[in-house]
């Protein structure tokens, strides 16, 4: 009886906080995730920009040894897996691997991606564009390069100054590590909720138990004792737990245990008037029988 009702008590407990606790670790992971995606998209486009300085000034220069070096030196960086740049009729001009693409790599994503985007015809194709894809771990970014006055007389071309964009610098970033951190962060939320979970159950049994089922538990065992005769003063200590039930069951047991001793008291007056009455019955009869007698006697004499 007592493990049902632990039990009864326990689980909708149990259901509720934990429930709550993981929509809440989701709930704040999905913000974390968010700002950790975000912070590294901020890195990536601080990055980009570097290297779009960088390149700006060595088209001032019409130095494309520079260029070259430019890329590769970015190319060396561990997290960058795929950097090029493309001219203003979608045609890749410099790039890292020149053309050739590692096994297993997302480079051929990025590429394609960055040339859906630099097309002539792509509305969005003059604003700094983002792709993340956290499945196959990497943030790309397709920025462009815009003109500039001094562009337009440069050595190593000869833009026209209406022109709004020079080319397009497009960077494949690997998020590993941002990947390894959120899962990271998503297992010890889950060891978190496991322990929410056992803490919980632990915690709300032992509640539970010390609080409210051992008062009802010596309830019951009073009731027993109550209905087997035991008077109120001869119950064990009444549990102050229970509060205002433990102290009317008592009062009812000792109602019915003054009850009873007055259903006494009435019935043995009851039986003690019964006799009084029954004797008082058996006189008057005797003394009739003697008048009776003595008057038969005095008839005789005369």
């Amino acid at each position: 009886m007592s493990d049902n009702l632990i039990a009864r008590a326990i689980v909708p407990v149990t259901l509720t906080v934990t429930g709550f606790v993981i929509f809440g670790c989701l709930f704040l992971y999905t913000f974390i995730k968010e700002d950790m995606t975000a912070e590294a998209v901020r890195h990536v486009d601080g990055l980009a920009e570097t290297v779009v300085r960088a390149t700006h000034y060595a088209m001032m220069k019409d130095d494309r040894d520079s260029l070259r070096n430019i890329l590769a030196n970015v190319n060396h960086l561990e997290e960058v897996a795929r950097i090029r740049i493309y001219d203003r009729k979608s045609q890749p001009k410099f790039s890292d691997l020149e053309g050739v693409t590692a096994p297993g790599s997302f480079a051929v994503r990025v590429d394609e991606w960055s040339q859906s985007i630099v097309t002539g015809d792509n509305p969005y194709r003059v604003d700094t564009l983002h792709l993340v894809d956290h499945e196959e771990g990497f943030i790309a970014v397709n920025m462009p390069i815009l003109n500039e006055p001094k562009c337009s007389t440069a050595a190593c071309h000869f833009h026209a100054e209406d022109e709004q964009v020079l080319g397009f610098l497009s960077l494949g970033f690997s998020s590993s590590h941002l990947e390894k951190t959120l899962a990271l962060l998503k297992s010890r939320m889950i060891a978190f909720s496991v322990m929410i979970l056992f803490l919980t159950v632990v915690g709300v049994a032992a509640l539970l138990r010390m609080n409210l089922f051992l008062p009802i538990f010596s309830l019951a065992r009073d009731m027993e004792l109550a209905v087997g005769g035991v008077v109120e003063s001869n119950l064990p200590r009444p549990n102050r737990k229970l509060g205002r039930l433990s102290s009317d069951f008592r009062l009812l047991v000792k109602q019915r245990d003054e009850a009873l001793l007055n259903k006494g008291a009435t019935d043995a007056a009851r039986g003690s008037d019964d006799r009084t009455d029954q004797e008082g019955a058996r006189r008057p009869l005797t003394g009739h029988g003697t008048s009776s007698a003595a008057g038969s006697g005095e008839n005789q004499a005369s």
